[in-house]
């Protein structure tokens, strides 16, 4: 089956995994766009904003790990002001390893996200996918036209 601009659909939703893994998030909504408004086919629908869900879900997971040790160094730095401390942390080893951890954190969900975003690519070219739960839930229930 074709998509409307003549590619084979699997071949257009594996392009969209692609993009969001390789190609950032403002070319990954215009393609979403696209698909949402001129697409038919309920699996490029479903690929396309799965792409979508798993790049905004990563984004905010490496945020929130993130801001995490900031908001802990943050708290530390004031309690240790409160009762007269020294206020570099820097030079601690806990410190420096909690920094690694986070830091380990964030690149663990990077290339999660990559496998299978590469993954999902791989399978869309046989107009196949992986179920993610939660993800085709929310989308089946609000992004596909119902028939």
């Amino acid at each position: 089956m074709k998509a409307n601009i003549g590619i084979h659909i699997g071949i257009f939703a594996a392009i969209g995994f692609l993009v969001a893994q390789f190609g950032g998030l403002v070319p990954l909504v215009l393609i979403a766009g696209y698909v949402l408004l001129k697409e038919e086919n309920d699996f490029l629908r479903m690929s396309v904003l799965k792409a979508l869900a798993i790049v905004l879900t990563a984004s905010v997971l490496n945020f929130l790990i993130g801001v995490i040790p900031d908001i802990l160094f943050e708290f530390l730095d004031r309690l240790t002001r409160l009762y007269g401390a020294s206020t570099s942390f820097g030079s601690l080893k806990a410190i420096n390893k909690l920094e690694q951890f986070f830091s380990f954190l964030t690149w663990l969900v990077s290339t999660c996200k990559a496998i299978l975003l590469i993954l999902l690519a791989c399978l869309a070219c046989g107009v196949k996918t992986i179920k993610l739960p939660v993800i085709d839930k929310l989308i089946g229930k609000y992004a596909l036209k119902a028939e």
